[in-house]
């Protein structure tokens, strides 16, 4: 995982990263969670298999809601191990007379089978790799308009005000964006042919707004929050509506605040107060 760059307000993540003595981590990809709040302390990087390479088939959820049989196989580099086996490994040596048979769980099959008896709707999972069927977990996919409400039937509410709204000294609500060459926190190309840039250092602001304020295509603009500031910044004319401007996640992570919202918890990544000037730095 990349917890650095999933974590808004950037300077504090490390910060509190930093106060971890022992940081190990099993990943594919390196990125920039292994060079930030890695100061003090210690750290080990083991590289894993991704889900094409594991040694035996796996499970992933379609963006259709199917779960389904992954059956990897490619060996991308000889001595790159599955995360399972690496976990199993550490349980059998830290607890070899616990009561979990840790070594067992180094087989796939095992965790699907040990799944589909705790996680209801997941029963399909126990013979998934023999009956090799794609399904639906119970009660996901709806084709009759029945909910299971009281009275059976959907309620919607209107959500309340946004953790953040602008104000004077920051008029602009940020929205961080991820881009078409990226998967979550992992930027993989600069490119993003969704928005027709090659560059992930822009801001995206609203005609008008752009008008107001003097700011023309190209032109460089810094960014600031009431936790951080982005410098030289390249303006482009867009589609945001009017008040709003946007710019990439995880680079944006450095103006973002720790507000979540009171019921899901989540980090207000889609509204941050900012203020827009120009910028005296180039790049």
């Amino acid at each position: 995982g990349n917890l650095y760059e999933a974590t808004p307000e950037s300077a504090w993540a490390a910060d509190a990263l930093d106060r971890v003595p022992f940081k190990l981590f099993l990943t594919t990809t390196l990125n920039r969670g292994h060079v930030h709040g890695v100061d003090t302390g210690e750290a080990i990087i083991l590289p894993v298999c991704a889900r094409d390479e594991e040694p035996e088939p796996t499970t992933q959820e379609s963006m259709f809601n199917y779960v389904r049989l992954s059956d990897g196989g490619i060996e991308r580099i000889a001595s790159v191990r599955s995360e399972v086996a690496i976990l199993a490994d550490l349980g059998t040596r830290l607890f070899p007379k616990g009561p979990v048979d840790f070594a067992a769980f180094r087989r796939h099959r095992t965790i699907r089978e040990a799944i589909a008896k705790v996680v209801p709707g997941l029963e399909p999972l126990e013979d998934l790799d023999v009956a090799r069927r794609e399904f639906h977990i119970r009660g996901r996919v709806l084709h009759e308009p029945t909910f299971a409400t009281n009275d059976g039937r959907a309620h919607f509410a209107l959500p309340p005000e946004g953790p953040a709204v602008a104000d004077g000294s920051r008029p602009f609500t940020l929205v961080t964006l991820r881009s078409e060459g990226q998967f979550n926190s992992i930027v993989y190309e600069d490119r993003d042919s969704y928005r027709d840039t090659d560059d992930r250092w822009v801001l995206f602001v609203n005609a008008e707004d752009a008008d107001a304020l003097d700011i023309a295509e190209g032109d460089t603009v810094d960014m600031s929050s009431e936790t951080g500031k982005m410098r030289a910044l390249r303006a482009r004319i867009f589609d945001v509506p009017p008040g709003t401007v946007a710019a990439y996640y995880p680079e944006a992570n450095v103006l973002t605040t720790r507000r979540c919202d009171a019921r899901s918890h989540t980090p207000a990544f889609k509204s941050v107060p900012v203020q827009l000037s120009a910028s005296t730095t180039t790049r």
